[in-house]
C-alpha cells in the first residue's frame, strides 16, 4: 500500500478482500505490543558477530482502518538483549530502537494477491551498545538516511497480533551515528536477520 497516496500498488483491486477476513481495529486506538526475538544474528564491528535474544515492544497507533487495509504508526519501538545475562551487574546491553526519520513509510496490514493478509512494519533503526554497570552508551549505530528495516508477517490471522511471527526481510546495514552514511562511510555493523514473536500486551 502506498500510504502517501492512499493507494495500494503492492496489490491491485484487493481492498474488498479485507472485508470479513479479520475484525479491523478502530482509528485512533493505540495497541501496545510485546515482542521476543531469539537467536538474532547481529554483527557489530567493535564486538564481533553476536547471537542475541531480544525482548521489548512497541505501540501500534492505528491511523486508518478500512477494507482497503490498516495503516499504523509504530511508536516507542525498543528491544534489548543482554550479552552476559549471568552477570547482571556487569557486561553489555544491546538496544534496538526506532530512529527519527520522517521519510519512512507508515506500516500497513494489507491483502496480498496470493490470498490472506500480510503486515509490514517499517523501522529506521538505532543500535546502542550500553555498559550495564554505568548505563553509559559506548557506541551508537544507525541505518542510512534513506534506508530502514522491514519486518514482515504473513498469513496474518488476527490484529492486534496473537503469537504472530515477524521476519526481517533483508539484512540491515548500520553506520556510526556521528558519520554520514549517505557519503559511503565504512560499515559499523549489520543486523543479519531477525525473527520476532509479537503479541498484544495485556
Amino acid at each position: 500500500m502506498d500510504t502517501k497516496n492512499g493507494k495500494d500498488h503492492h496489490v491491485t483491486n484487493l481492498g474488498s478482500m479485507l472485508d470479513g477476513l479479520i475484525p479491523l481495529p478502530p482509528v485512533g486506538v493505540d495497541i501496545p505490543c510485546s515482542m521476543y526475538g531469539a537467536n538474532t544474528p547481529l554483527k557489530i564491528n567493535i564486538l564481533g558477530r553476536l547471537t542475541l535474544d531480544f525482548k521489548g515492544g512497541f505501540t501500534a497507533a492505528v491511523r486508518t482502518s478500512s477494507t482497503d487495509g490498516v495503516v499504523v504508526e509504530v511508536q516507542g519501538f525498543r528491544v534489548e538483549a543482554d550479552t552476559s545475562p549471568s552477570t547482571p551487574g556487569s557486561g553489555t546491553l544491546i538496544a534496538l530502537s526506532k530512529s527519527d526519520a520522517p521519510t519512512v513509510p507508515l506500516s500497513v496490514l494489507q491483502a496480498v494477491s496470493s490470498g490472506g493478509l500480510e503486515m509490514l512494519l517499517h523501522l529506521p533503526l538505532t543500535v546502542e551498545v550500553i555498559d550495564k554497570a554505568t548505563g553509559e552508551t559506548h557506541a551508537r549505530l544507525v541505518t542510512a538516511p534513506a534506508k530502514h528495516a522491514t519486518l514482515r508477517a504473513v498469513d496474518v490471522q488476527a490484529f492486534p497480533p496473537v503469537n504472530q511471527l515477524y521476519t526481517l526481510l533483508e539484512p540491515v546495514q548500520l553506520y556510526p551515528a556521528d558519520d554520514s552514511a549517505a557519503a559511503g562511510t565504512e560499515l559499523a555493523g549489520v543486523l543479519e536477520g531477525a525473527d520476532f514473536i509479537v503479541n498484544q500486551s495485556v
